[in-house]
């Protein structure tokens, strides 16, 4: 039999190996890992992150639609959606290209997102008025926005930071 020896207390003590920490706090360090990246400066940038939201967005709509839309997935969905508007609306008033008009469509899906239904019945007709509202909104709305903040000249001040 293998005996350890006593941790002497001038010693501190070790860390866990990765493998033995619990997935929730290997999913903490994950994370604030990746609050460290500083966010991109330039609309280029900018917008190729966006346009990444939208594909997973779109990837886990029709993922509940297909399979089964559970609460959970639903409250990922919202939160993902919600974080995606208000970054967007961040970045595009930055560069001058938010109208009212398009800040007033995303208020819309806000609204429409917020009211999850509890049956799942009722939950597959609110998921396909969220894509159909996403899908018309990515390829009009947002299109036309990042077309406009791509061909707006950069300040210096903003490139520079």
């Amino acid at each position: 039999m293998l005996t350890l020896p006593a941790p002497s207390p001038a010693a501190p003590p070790l860390p866990p190996a990765p493998e033995a920490l619990p997935a929730a706090r290997q999913r903490v360090r994950w994370q604030r890992r990746g609050r460290s990246r500083p966010w991109p400066r330039l609309w280029s940038e900018r917008s190729r992150l966006l346009e990444r939201q939208h594909s997973r967005i779109e990837a886990l709509l029709e993922q509940l639609i297909d399979g089964e839309a559970s609460t959970a997935g639903c409250r990922q969905l919202v939160r993902a959606l919600g974080l995606h508007l208000r970054l967007e609306e961040r970045w595009l008033a930055e560069v001058g290209c938010l109208c009212p008009g398009h800040r007033y469509s995303h208020r819309q899906a806000a609204e429409l997102a917020g009211c999850t239904p509890a049956g799942s019945a009722e939950r597959l007709g609110w998921l396909l008025d969220l894509q159909e509202w996403f899908h018309l909104h990515r390829h009009g709305a947002d299109a036309v926005a990042y077309a406009r903040a791509a061909a707006a000249p950069v300040p210096l001040s903003s490139a520079s930071r």
